[in-house]
């Protein structure tokens, strides 16, 4: 969990969520794991603690990195979000890594928020009647909003923040969000003819998937 609190001239606090066991989305986790730090062992708690697990061994984003953003008005007026966007920091090849995955369900009842990592300005847009446009949200005063944001990329690796634009009172402001610790999130394209591993919910390990991906069922295997 990520927190923006409102100070003293502003009335307005913005969380974002990366957890994916969190999110009100469905959809399986995958994270790609450096091939040196992946050791076989698997989370405790299984799938509720595979987030954590991978980010302790380096883990990345896999194709796309998806966050829960939420917007809290507590003033007397009417707050107005005009963008959302991702800062590029960095563009990076794609180191040797194996995917890990383990499967999720949820029920998405927010905003969605794209963002194309591969373009050289990563805007966020929403579909409003079939057209793509850029947010335009309102937060009226006393409410919330929450918005699921999605980075998508298909070219090499990228490090980004996201940066909120809204306005408030009449007066513009920007809020960047950091990724984990206060590094930038990281999103990677998946390479191909990579290894990869599926987390058994029931607590089984690990079992390496058949289909190329950790979102498909597996046969059961060892990491030896």
């Amino acid at each position: 969990m990520h927190l923006w609190p409102g100070s003293a001239s502003s009335n307005v606090s913005l969380s974002v969520e990366t957890d994916p066991m969190r999110l009100d989305a469905e959809g399986d986790i995958l994270q790609l794991i450096p091939a040196e730090r992946f050791d076989g062992s698997a989370p405790q708690t299984g799938c509720g603690g595979f987030w954590s697990w991978g980010r302790a061994r380096g883990g990345v984003d896999e194709d796309r990195t998806r966050m829960q953003l939420t917007v809290t008005n507590s003033g007397s007026n009417t707050v107005l979000i005009t963008g959302m966007r991702a800062e590029l920091v960095a563009r990076k090849p794609v180191a040797p890594v194996v995917e890990a995955g383990c499967r999720t369900q949820g029920e998405a009842k927010v905003y969605s928020v794209n963002i194309d990592l591969d373009k050289p300005q990563p805007n966020g847009v929403y579909d409003n009647g079939g057209k793509s446009v850029q947010p335009d949200f309102t937060v009226a005063a006393g409410d919330l909003e929450t918005f699921l944001v999605t980075a998508r990329i298909t070219h090499g690796a990228a490090q980004w923040k996201l940066a909120v634009d809204l306005v408030e009172d009449g007066h513009q402001r920007t809020v960047v969000f950091d990724g984990d610790g206060g590094k930038p999130f990281s999103t990677v394209t998946r390479p191909t003819g990579l290894t990869s591993w599926e987390l058994d919910p029931g607590g089984g390990g690990w079992r390496k998937a058949t289909g190329g991906s950790a979102a498909s069922a597996g046969q059961e295997g060892g990491t030896s």
